[in-house]
């Protein structure tokens, strides 16, 4: 009994001292904590700035932590004094552009995973400095000021905007990365681009960079020729953005996004629509030979401690085609091909040609396509306010700058000489189909009058000869002589009868 009023004492000594220590075990364990990034992008990397002894979750004794470099600690002054200045939002944005200099070697790195997220554990108690350490062509600079005396968890807002650039197809409306046009027409270009988190920063760069290859016309030469809408319903209002040409085709549009959030006409995950338009004109590279391209990319900040560190977008590209169609003027008996047959060009199904002069030429123009005559055989639809040639002369002859989707008709206005001039027009449309990219046309066909479409881009005019007129003193007299007799004939006989009938 003795033994064992011993043994009870000695357990119930141990169930005290455990019990005392589960504080101290869980205090040990709290000793280091870890930081929790959620909707993060690229790497971060920890830098502890303030460290101290740590009670009630309060840090005193503050000293400079262990990632500040010696040059930084003598440069910044006492670490005790500095942390006092850390009172608000504003004083510990400008803490940390002015402690990023000083950093040497990390408490901790991780790589985000494709949820965005990752965590940096094994942290002393102190006050760290989270940066983005991935600042390159795609990346911004991102940094927080933290307090860790115990597990936290950060959600960096995207500094990093973003590009996309879109053309109209005429055909349909639609928005996308490959429309097709008549040499003349007014082609629509939007970007869409995003607003990024700007807080940090005192001074923001976002600048739309856009070039136009040498087929298309910029009608870009003021801030008038530009719409930006917010979200793609409210106009932004131009006092925010300007405008400046860079040579022949190429623009940069700059908006102040900054102070436009600040004033409440735009946020953080907002998409500006940015509208222009230009003209595909007679330099356009023409289906097979090429096409035209629109490429725009975004300029922004990326450091908020550097105003001059920007990085950019990648590079985004749009297509424009144009397409040719080749007519041969032929016998309709041998195939043989024919010369000086004279044409117009027109997307009206019967157009008021007015009176067709000798030499083939209408005397009213206003329904016509009007041309460039190239001199070898080819001729290009010309742009707004040339005064050229509305006739084309075939034999074999090519026509450049042709939409698809679109009913053209060709009118013969003068035939070969002994052919007969046709009395109907011929009509004939293009139909292209284009791959995801729109920088390859997959396909074309031409589809004359009411036949099946063919994969090629001509089409075959047939000429037929005139009737044969008799010559003189030819069968064609005698069969007249033949026919009077006949007549006369036939008038003795009608006299004959009448006079017996009267003398009845």
């Amino acid at each position: 009994m003795k033994y064992m009023k011993k043994l009870m004492a000695l357990l119930a000594a141990l169930t005290l001292a455990l019990a005392m220590a589960v504080p101290a075990f869980a205090e040990a364990a709290a000793t280091t904590y870890t930081i929790t990034i959620n909707n993060g992008t690229g790497t971060y990397a920890a830098y502890q700035i303030f460290k101290g002894d740590l009670h009630d979750n309060t840090l005193s004794n503050i000293q400079w932590g262990d990632n500040v470099t010696d040059a930084g600690k003598e440069a910044l002054g006492k670490a005790a004094d500095r942390a006092k200045e850390l009172t608000n939002t504003e004083e510990a944005k400008a803490f940390a552009g002015a402690v990023a200099p000083y950093l040497g070697g990390t408490a901790g790195t991780v790589t985000v995973d494709s949820n965005g997220t990752g965590t940096i554990t094994g942290l002393a108690a102190g006050y760290y400095l989270i940066k983005n350490t991935t600042v390159g062509t795609d990346e911004v600079y991102t940094d927080y000021i933290l307090r860790v005396v115990e597990n936290v968890t950060v959600q960096p807002k995207s500094g990093k905007p973003t590009l996309d650039k879109q053309i109209k197809h005429n055909d349909n409306g639609t928005w996308g990365v490959v429309g097709d046009n008549q040499i003349g027409d007014t082609v629509e270009f939007r970007t869409i681009t995003t607003v990024p988190n700007v807080s940090g920063y005192s001074k923001y760069e976002y600048v739309i960079h856009d070039e136009m290859s040498a087929g298309l016309t910029s009608n870009v030469k003021t801030k008038d020729d530009v719409t930006i809408k917010v979200n793609d319903a409210t106009d932004l209002d131009k006092k925010y953005y300007t405008v400046t040409v860079v040579g022949t085709n190429k623009f940069t549009v700059t908006i102040d996004v900054l102070q436009a959030i600040q004033d409440g006409e735009m946020s953080a995950g907002n998409e500006l629509y940015t509208y222009y338009t230009g003209i595909l004109n007679e330099n356009a590279a023409v289906y097979d030979v090429g096409k035209q391209d629109n490429k725009a990319y975004l300029e922004y900040s990326n450091n908020p401690h550097d105003e001059s560190s920007k990085t950019q977008t990648p590079e985004k590209v749009v297509y424009d085609w144009t397409f040719k169609m080749e007519v041969n003027k032929v016998d309709g008996e041998s195939n043989a091909q024919l010369t000086d047959a004279k044409f117009v060009l027109s997307k009206k199904k019967k157009p008021d040609l007015g009176e067709i002069r000798d030499d083939g030429t209408p005397s009213n123009t206003k329904d016509l396509i009007n041309l460039i005559d190239n001199g070898d055989g080819s001729y290009t639809v010309a742009p707004a306010g040339y005064t050229g040639t509305y006739v084309m002369t075939a034999g074999n002859i090519t026509i450049k700058g042709l939409d698809d989707a679109t009913d053209y008709y060709l009118y013969e206005t003068k035939a070969p000489a002994g052919y007969n001039r046709l009395t109907d027009a011929v009509k004939f449309k293009i139909t292209a189909d284009y791959d995801g990219t729109g920088e390859n046309c997959t396909s074309v066909t031409t589809k004359v009058n009411e036949d099946n479409p063919k994969a090629s881009l001509s089409i075959t005019v047939k000429n037929n000869k005139g009737a044969s007129l008799p010559s003189t003193g030819g069968i064609g007299t005698t069969l007249f002589y033949v026919i009077g007799g006949g007549l006369m004939a036939v008038a003795a006989v009608l006299l004959v009868a009448k006079k017996r009938m009267n003398n009845k």
